[in-house]
């Protein structure tokens, strides 16, 4: 009898294991139809445009099954590209509600939950959350970025410079001309409040970062002008045109005034005389000056088009007011003035 049972003991515990295997196999084909259901009925209210139902029944699967997460911070996404914010929100706010939830899937559903309200112009909640994320390695970047461009639509220059100097140290052409751009404003404000030595100061340190920053060579020309150098800011108004000659139009009317202050018009006449043998397109404005002796000849305007959008405008932008991509509003060539 004895021995009979020691037989049956393994035959009990595999019919035990057989059993809880059966079992769960069954909540899990009994889950998993109850997610298909679920998301079948969520994937017609959408195609049914009725946005509000879906959201409803697809956010309630989030806490059916944690594979689940990843899309719907997919959705989330998705509601914010399309406008609906508010349900992006929503969405991103419920993952991060969930218990359970692992760090990294935390951490991405802050970074949408802080984009969402970016978006949506909830710029101080946004600003909390990117810089938690701050403190973050996997996310550092993103949080980092969004922050400079949180900072950039509150025109907050010194804060998007220190964190800009980070992406710039990194060797990063494009930040560095950024950073340029924000030393630049810095050095504005800072002249219209008369300091014109710490506004120098922002210029050059702009054309550190960036040497061909033509914005950093007015500021620097006009500090110099307004210091009293007025010699020295006609020669730094001049580096212009190994800048980016296109833009000569902005500082011509500074060489001229300066020059002719000076006393020098032989000097004002022969630089004109110079400019239009290396550029056609300022023959017309030479006749006016050298031939015609008008001194005061108005300067050559070009029209100016952003190269990343396509907007349009009759002056210089050096953000442009249609994307918001820096240096990007270039003048639209044309053929010679003669």
């Amino acid at each position: 009898m004895q021995y009979l049972l020691w037989l049956l003991l393994p035959v009990a515990a595999a019919s035990g294991w057989w059993a809880a295997t059966w079992r769960q196999r069954k909540q899990q084909r009994r889950t998993k139809a109850v997610q298909n259901s679920a998301y079948g009925q969520g994937l017609n209210y959408l195609l049914n445009e009725q946005p509000d139902k879906a959201t409803e029944v697809l956010v309630q699967m989030v806490e059916v099954d944690p594979d689940t997460v990843e899309l719907h911070l997919a959705l989330g996404s998705l509601f914010r590209r399309r406008g609906e914010v508010d349900r992006a929100i929503r969405v991103h706010r419920n993952i991060i509600a969930r218990s359970g939830l692992s760090e990294s899937l935390h951490e991405q559903a802050t970074l949408e939950l802080g984009r969402d309200f970016l978006k949506a112009g909830l710029l101080d909640r946004a600003e909390v959350l990117f810089q938690q994320l701050l403190e973050t390695h996997r996310y550092n970047d993103d949080a980092r970025a969004h922050l400079i461009d949180l900072y950039q639509q509150e025109k907050e220059w010194s804060k998007a410079a220190e964190l800009a100097r980070t992406f710039a140290v990194r060797g990063d052409v494009a930040w560095r001309s950024r950073l340029a751009q924000y030393l630049c404003a810095l050095g504005e404000i800072s002249l219209e409040h008369g300091n014109t030595i710490r506004a120098e100061g922002y210029a050059d340190d702009a054309l550190v970062e960036d040497p061909d920053c033509v914005r950093a060579t007015l500021l620097k020309g006009r500090c110099l002008r307004a210091s009293g150098r007025l010699a020295d800011a006609v020669e730094c108004f001049r580096r212009v045109e190994d800048q980016c000659a296109e833009l000569l139009p902005e500082v011509l009317g500074e060489i001229r005034d300066g020059l002719l202050e000076l006393g020098r018009d032989a000097d004002w006449t022969a630089y004109v005389d110079a400019l239009a043998s290396r550029h056609t397109w300022l023959v017309f404005y030479r006749k006016n000056v050298v031939e015609q002796h008008v001194a005061q000849a108005v300067v050559p305007r070009s029209r100016y088009r952003c190269q990343q959008c396509g907007f349009t405008a009759g002056k210089l932008f050096w953000q442009c007011p249609g994307c918001q991509n820096w240096s990007s509003v270039k003048p639209i060539k044309t053929g010679s003035a003669e």
